[in-house]
């Protein structure tokens, strides 16, 4: 691969980078989501969103801190998330001779539209740290109105100490968190 731009990035943007990163797939055959992608917002023209998934999850954050992606550079395209340390990343832009020939999936579509059947909160959950996210997590998972099975290391993953407002749209459905201007989609696993 060619690589154009590095940058380290910290504060605000890290944050939005490092969230978007845990969602990249690792699955070779869709080369494309391998990547974070990073395109123009519907929001206004002068903004960008980020958006990663890998075919269970979906990671987007629209709008990507204006201010910060200016100073720092960030442009539409594929970008690859380096490393970094708690406040810090470092990412590279792939060349745009790289990747057109890369189609990123449709993400608009896999966003539920209809309205949620239920509603709850979700603040987050850490497997180390204190045992008081455990019984939390268990009233979280058994207040949803039928059974539904979640991959606890997407919810690890979605970060502690935030709010997330939880929409459950339905039987084998997406499960939506919301939090400001970052959401996530997690296909539940099937139970039977």
């Amino acid at each position: 691969m060619n690589y154009g731009k590095f940058i380290k990035a910290d504060f605000i943007l890290a944050s939005q980078l490092k969230f978007l990163g845990k969602a990249v797939s690792t699955d070779t055959r869709w080369e494309s989501m391998n990547y974070i992608h990073v395109e123009p917002s519907e929001k206004d023209k002068d903004l960008l969103l980020g958006v990663a998934m890998d075919g269970r999850r979906l990671h987007l954050v629209d709008p990507i801190d204006n201010v910060a992606a200016k100073a720092f550079g960030l442009t539409a395209g594929y970008w690859q998330l380096l490393g970094g340390g708690k406040k810090e990343v470092w990412i590279t832009r792939l060349e745009d001779s790289e990747t057109e020939r890369f189609v990123y999936p449709n993400w608009r579509k896999v966003i539920p539209t209809s309205a949620p059947e239920w509603e709850t909160t979700f603040s987050g959950f850490a497997f180390t740290g204190t045992s008081k996210n455990f019984p939390a997590l268990a009233k979280f998972l058994h207040e949803f109105p039928e059974a539904t099975a979640l991959n606890l290391e997407y919810l690890r993953d979605i970060g502690t100490g935030i709010e997330w407002r939880v929409q459950w749209i339905g039987k084998n459905s997406v499960v939506k968190f919301i939090e400001g201007d970052r959401l996530v989609l997690i296909m539940p696993m099937f139970i039977e």
